[in-house]
């Protein structure tokens, strides 16, 4: 497959988007699909918007290059050279998409561009379904471990800051409207109490049950606690958005 709509994916991020003359038929061959997405830095030269466009576009190296302002270059839509021998094959060129963002990858990122890049990053797993767990650093997927060293920055602080950019687009502005009219915290304490009850709990008490409990039962609720509790956190993060009872937006 070709992805043909990677440009689109990008422009979910709200950067600013550049395609690159013929990008839509470039590559070495074509996709297996997307289950990956792999961060690189350029290594290139120490000024410049993107002096490493041409040697990427040329080479095939990469589907996606961000340049020193945050603006992304849409370079190819089939299969890149970026990964080379990797751990798993869901983490190779079949299968990720290739970011490369022009750093000399030694001196300090521009803050505009590390956050245009976690944005971008939060709008392809958006938009292709890839959880922030598959958005890897070069140095993360590359075998053996220590044969790359790329992207110079701390990939668990920077997967933390894609999700907070995924969290941030979960509702639409219309979304947003009716959750502030309509929701209220009742309706969200209500569904919490439906999962607690699913858990054989009390509402309010923990949804995973104390340590040192065995049996199989107890394994079972632990590990329906366990995913179950991340409902609970995105119901925290609903309402914390609410507005408070009786305030100006809750009466709009």
């Amino acid at each position: 497959m070709l992805l043909l709509d990677l440009a689109d994916a990008c422009r979910g991020s709200g950067l600013r988007v550049v395609e690159v003359d013929g990008w839509q038929s470039r590559g070495h061959g074509q996709m297996s699909g997307v289950r990956t997405i792999v961060c690189h830095h350029t290594a290139g030269p120490p000024t410049g918007e993107v002096p490493s466009l041409n040697f990427i576009r040329d080479r095939g190296l990469a589907q996606l290059v961000l340049g020193r302002s945050g603006t992304v270059y849409v370079v190819a839509a089939g299969l890149c050279f970026h990964a080379g021998v990797v751990h798993e094959p869901n983490m190779g060129n079949r299968w990720a998409i290739g970011i490369e963002a022009e750093a000399t990858g030694t001196a300090p990122w521009p803050m505009v561009q590390y956050q245009a890049y976690a944005r971008l990053c939060a709008a392809l797993a958006g938009h292709y379904r890839v959880a922030v767990a598959r958005v890897l650093g070069h140095k993360e997927v590359a075998a053996p471990t220590g044969r790359k060293i790329d992207p110079n920055f701390d990939m668990v602080a920077f997967r933390a800051l894609v999700a907070d950019h995924l969290e941030d687009d979960m509702f639409t502005p219309e979304d947003r409207a009716k959750l502030n009219s309509l929701a209220s915290r009742a309706d969200v304490g209500f569904a919490r109490d439906q999962i607690m009850t699913h858990l054989g709990k009390d509402p309010g008490a923990s949804p995973v049950p104390p340590s040192g409990r065995e049996g199989v039962e107890v394994a079972r609720r632990v590990d329906v606690g366990f995913a179950l509790e991340q409902i609970l956190a995105r119901l925290d993060a609903i309402e914390a958005r609410l507005p408070e009872p009786g305030s100006a937006d809750d009466r709009a």
